[in-house]
């Protein structure tokens, strides 16, 4: 498997990239597994009951199933994972996603009891995620926190090599307690330039190509020997802009660079149709998007008014950032947004590093933090707005706490986002969430960019590979013919 980045961490509680957490899921497994429609499959949990309020969620786990140090699985190890999740000491990035979880406690060695602070409609596809996944607790106290470089789980599959920079290996779990995987050794290849691993790809070198290049994408498809799958993905691209600090903290600039770049032009001559671009703050195959009617269309000559009202200083440098190999043609979707900035007058300096670097970068405190404008994109692990527009944009994950790296904090927005979170009735939510989309959109915290597609192109003898609009991708039980 040709990948373009190599992982920071295996806790799956430390966890940002879903590249990874698509890993976690497969060394740690998951309580539910989440098909590409959005339904949930039992896995390490079997069911679930919920009382009347929405306050208690009654888990049921699996019985008879062991960590591949020879640790039971069982409600304690579920207890110890809720309980670092949620210790405010330790690093959780994506803990906002289970913050209503006030605690977590012990019914019988196989049932577990979440309490939760208000009720939650979409918690049930939350523990999908490989959050909310358990590492062994034998492993917790022999590690520590460098359990991170060495994950046992209980999933299909056992991390036997970590060469950084090189190469992850996985070899199928003989005792793991379902079907017994079809792939007996996965080998995920670290290569940065996208270009080889497509040439990789063509020569037999490799099996699975992550994200191949946007240009070659029809040459791809159109190779008898090869095939590529592109569903519409739940991640968002986009540009970071600092809201508190920097020249971005005032919204007419940040209005301003929206016109400038022409979000359609990258689309189609930079992404080649393998990305559609945003027109509202999330992606539309997410429950709660909305398609705004106020668009950022290209205006370059309004973009220069703005700036002009706002009092912008042409003479200064904007630091821009981007990842290299991250996101289809991130460096060059970031150097081409440079160029329409400096097609309006702004002088822009980019900078590209590598991901673990970038990451580290992101999670820095406003103080601290050198953030200016910056290339991300942010993948909701479920079909539901939520995770998009809570997860980004609410004060509570402002870095460190949590990935929100734009630093927007709006009391009025988060006062939206928490009746939305309450709100049990499916219409009354959706007018919430509307109501955040409207307020952020107008705020611009980010350059709306473009919704991906989730490319990923394979020998065409592979069948039966699963590839989810989560971005996740499973080689557990193909077949090669």
């Amino acid at each position: 498997m040709g990948i373009g980045v190599d992982a920071d961490t295996f806790n799956p509680q430390e966890q940002t990239t879903t590249l990874f957490q698509n890993m976690c899921d497969l060394i740690y497994d998951n309580l539910f597994f989440q098909e590409p429609d959005g339904n949930l499959v039992p896995r390490l949990a079997t069911g679930y009951e919920v009382s009347k309020d929405g306050l208690t969620w009654t888990i049921k786990l699996r019985k008879g199933v062991k960590y591949t140090d020879g640790t039971p699985f069982n409600a304690q190890a579920m207890k110890v994972t809720f309980d670092r999740i949620l210790n405010p000491k330790l690093r959780v990035p994506l803990r906002f996603a289970v913050s209503m979880v006030k605690s977590c406690d012990v019914v019988d060695d196989y049932t577990i009891k979440l309490n939760l602070k208000y009720p939650f409609a979409p918690l049930a596809p939350t523990l999908s995620m490989a959050l909310v996944t358990a590492m062994s607790p034998t492993a917790i106290k022999k590690y520590g926190e460098d359990v991170r470089q060495h994950p046992v789980g209980a999933g299909p599959y056992v991390l036997t090599e970590w060469v950084k920079g090189d190469r992850i290996v996985m070899v199928r779990n003989k005792d793991y307690y379902g079907k017994k995987p079809t792939v007996e050794k996965i080998v995920w290849k670290v290569v940065p330039e996208v270009s080889t691993r497509e040439a990789m790809l063509r020569s037999g070198e490799i099996d699975v190509c992550y994200k191949p290049s946007p240009a070659n994408v029809a040459a791809l498809d159109a190779d008898s020997n090869l095939k590529v799958d592109a569903p519409l993905d739940t991640r968002t691209i986009f540009m970071g802009l600092n809201c508190q600090k920097g020249i971005t903290k005032n919204k007419l600039v940040r209005q301003a660079f929206n016109y400038a770049v022409d979000k359609r032009a990258i689309v189609k001559k930079i992404l080649f149709g393998t990305a559609q671009a945003m027109d509202g703050p999330c992606s539309p195959i997410l429950f709660g998007y909305k398609k705004m009617a106020n668009q950022y269309d290209y205006d370059p000559e309004k973009a220069k008014a703005l700036l002009k009202k706002a009092g912008f200083d042409f003479n200064q440098v904007v630091k821009m950032r981007t990842p290299n190999g991250r996101y289809l043609f991130d460096k060059q979707v970031s150097e081409t947004v440079q160029a329409f900035l400096q097609a309006i007058g702004v002088k822009v300096e980019l900078r590209t590093y590598d991901w673990p670097t970038y990451v580290a970068g992101l999670l820095k405190p406003i103080e601290e933090s050198e953030l200016e404008v910056f290339l991300l994109g942010w993948g909701p692990l479920f079909l539901d707005a939520d995770m998009a527009l809570y997860g980004q944009f609410t004060c509570a994950v402002n870095p460190p706490k949590g990935l929100g790296s734009a630093f927007y904090c709006n009391a009025e927005y988060d006062k939206i986002m928490l009746a939305s979170r309450r709100e049990m009735d499916p219409k009354k939510r959706k007018a919430l969430l509307f109501k955040a989309s409207d307020m952020v959109w107008d705020d611009c915290p980010w350059i709306w960019l473009h919704v991906e597609k989730f490319v990923l192109a394979y020998k065409n003898n592979i069948k039966g590979m699963v590839v989810t609009p989560t971005e996740k991708f499973y080689p557990t039980y193909i077949t090669m013919q």
